[in-house]
Formats: structure tokens, C-alpha cells, sequence
């Protein structure tokens, strides 16, 4: 694989850097891309500078087999086939509505290796985890939801236009990819992990509360949303936060990415914090004229109800990605998003149903 990166450089540099440079493996997390940091030789005199003056890139490391196009996540079966790597598509329509992203300095897909802007290290979950003080918290989330709120704002005022903008407005959170999502749950965090006969019994029940949640989602208000926007997912350079891992965002229930950062698998935040936060959004909203901001307490709801779906999915994709993929590395959070459900069950109060047959059918939803 580092041969790879070496070539790539040889040409955007020479073949002295290429030797020269030092390459960090830094893995992939739940990715199949792996990334590199490169540390360029800054004794040497390139032909050409080092992009922003900087000693150091990232390279992105497509896997050699697999259609580099393919979305590592759930997409419907009608959605387009992308032009060209979605990384690349989303990333340029984000900068040019004036989004924090990384710079592209070299795509080289024969190889598959992509040369990126290094970030550094600092994570938002790092900065939250360091937070001296539950308000130190709570201003952190404030930053990271203006830059949502600012997103959302600026997606908004431009439009879709003819729908070239980007590939993500042409791919969607439609019924089938919502609904897929929540069998997803069903198939690896009930048949897979609790028994095939898990849902006997219950199976009609179970698919119709599905149902129902995705018919409330859809009709909901829609914009662009991420996807994964959570606390892995921005980083911190040079005092600004700034957006990675975007390249599956798509139109969908415009609460989708605040849940995401509000009740990410990696932090977990108060209760009390949470509600907090969720009308702050909804305030911060408002006051950039998005109009489904305009009535707290249905944001609020809205908040839950995709809880609900994420979480479950997310629960899922974690017995998926042990099973499947060979990585235990996320069943450790299994257990928090199915409280996160319950939790959110008990905020909607009209779902006694699904409450009732997770109550009696997922062994997590009543651990304390």
C-alpha cells in the first residue's frame, strides 16, 4: 500500500521526495479507506512547493478490489450511479458554498490514493473530553451545532438548482433506505445476536412500528444532510472546526444530523444537556430563517423520532460490522444506543407497542 502512496507522489513531486517522505499508517477506523500521514522531507528542494506550505499530508487509501464508488453505507436501489468518487463530488460542492473541509491536492484513482490537507489530531470528541467544566461542554456542542445550523443555512439559500450541484441531492433518505436501516437493527441486532426466532411472534408488529416511524420521517421537513456528523467526524485547525468524512450526505429529515452529534455513540451526554441543546439549535435556527425551526416543541419531537431510527441502526450496523467485517471495536456501544431508544420511546409516549416488544425482545433495552 505505501508503494502506492510513493508513486502517487513521485509524480505530483519527484521521485527524491517520494523516497524520502515518511509514511504513518493511521488506519481507518470503521472504514475499509485507510489513511497515511505523510511526512514530507523538508531538506530537500521539491520542483514544486508543498501545498499551503505545510510538511505534512494525508493520504487516502481506496481499497484495491471493491468499486470505489460504492457507498459503504445503505443507499436505495434506485439511486444514481455516481460520476465520479462521492468524496471528491461532495467535498467541492461543500467548499463552494463556503463549508470547512479538507483540501483535495491530488486525486489519483489509478491508484487510488487520494493526497489530502493534514488536519493535525484534534478531534471534537478530544476538545469534549478535555472540557473542564459541564459548560465548557455545553459551549463546545453550541460551536459544533452554529456550524451545522450555518451549514443548513447556506445549503438553503443556494438550493439544489438542477440537481447537478452534488450527488448527494440526487440519492436520498427515501422509505426503502429508512426502512433498510431499521431491518438492518432487526436482522443483526435481534436475529444475529439474539436468536433467529428473536421476532417470532412479533413480526408484523415490529414491521409496522417501523412503518410508522419512517412515515413520520418523511414528512418531515428535508434538506441535505451528512449523515455522520458527530464528534469523530470534525476537527480542529487553525481555530476553526472543520467537516470530514461527508462523502455519503443526501437529502433527509433536516433533524438527521443533530442527532447524530447529540447522541453519538462516542459521547455521552446528560440527558438535561441534551434538551438543552436541542433548543438551542432550534433558537439558532429560527434565527437564520429555517423555517421548520420555528416551533421548538416539533423540532423536539422530531429529534426523538429520528433517535429512534439512527440508533437502532446504529446498534445494528455495530453486530454488522463484528460479524461481517471482522471488528469488535463498536459492540462496546451497542448497549448506550439501545438506551438512547428507550429513552427517546419514553419522550414520544405514543410508540407503547414498539416499547412493549423491545421491552420484551432486546435484552439491552432494559439494562440500566
Amino acid at each position: 500500500m505505501d508503494d502506492r502512496i510513493r508513486r502517487t507522489l513521485t509524480d505530483v513531486f519527484d521521485g527524491d521526495v517520494a523516497a524520502a517522505a515518511e509514511l504513518e499508517n493511521l488506519g481507518g477506523h470503521a472504514s475499509l479507506r485507510i489513511y497515511w500521514r505523510i511526512h514530507l522531507p523538508v531538506d530537500l528542494k521539491p520542483p514544486r512547493p508543498f501545498p499551503r506550505g505545510e510538511s505534512t499530508l494525508m493520504a487516502m487509501v481506496l481499497p484495491e478490489g471493491a468499486d470505489p464508488l460504492e457507498s459503504a453505507e445503505g443507499v436505495s436501489s434506485d439511486a444514481p450511479q455516481p460520476r465520479e468518487l462521492p468524496f471528491v463530488d461532495v467535498q467541492r460542492y461543500l467548499a463552494e458554498i463556503g463549508m470547512p473541509v479538507p483540501a483535495i491536492d491530488r486525486v489519483d484513482m489509478e491508484r487510488g490514493v487520494l493526497l489530502l490537507e493534514d488536519l493535525g489530531d484534534d478531534l471534537f470528541e478530544d476538545a469534549v473530553i478535555a472540557a473542564d467544566s459541564d459548560e465548557a461542554v455545553l459551549e463546545l456542542y453550541r460551536q459544533a451545532i452554529d456550524l451545522l445550523v450555518d451549514f443548513q443555512s447556506r445549503v438553503d439559500r443556494r438550493g439544489d438548482g438542477d440537481g447537478d450541484d452534488t450527488i448527494a441531492f440526487e440519492r436520498a433518505f427515501d422509505r426503502e433506505l429508512l426502512l433498510w436501516e431499521l431491518h438492518h437493527y432487526r436482522e443483526w441486532g435481534l436475529e444475529a445476536r439474539v436468536g433467529d426466532d428473536a421476532v417470532d411472534g412479533v413480526a408484523d408488529e415490529l414491521d409496522a412500528a417501523f412503518h410508522r416511524i419512517v412515515d413520520e420521517l418523511l414528512a418531515l421537513p428535508q434538506t441535505l444532510v451528512l449523515r455522520d456528523y458527530q464528534s469523530r467526524n470534525i476537527m480542529h485547525k487553525k481555530n476553526t472546526w472543520i467537516l470530514i468524512d461527508f462523502q455519503d450526505a443526501l437529502i433527509g429529515p433536516f433533524i438527521y444530523d443533530l442527532v447524530a452529534l447529540l447522541r453519538d455513540s462516542y459521547v455521552d451526554l446528560p440527558t438535561d444537556s441534551v434538551e438543552t441543546l436541542v433548543d438551542y439549535y432550534a433558537k439558532r435556527g429560527a434565527a437564520e430563517n429555517l423555517g421548520w425551526c420555528d416551533d421548538t416543541e416539533a423540532v423536539r419531537r422530531a429529534f426523538y423520532l429520528q433517535t429512534v431510527q439512527r440508533k437502532l441502526k446504529d446498534a445494528g450496523r455495530f453486530v454488522y460490522i463484528d460479524r461481517e467485517k471482522n471488528n469488535s471495536d463498536f459492540l462496546d456501544y451497542y448497549g448506550p444506543s439501545i438506551q438512547y431508544v428507550r429513552h427517546a420511546l419514553e419522550q414520544l409516549g405514543n410508540f407503547e407497542k414498539l416499547t412493549e416488544i423491545l421491552s420484551d425482545i432486546e435484552p439491552e433495552f432494559g439494562a440500566i
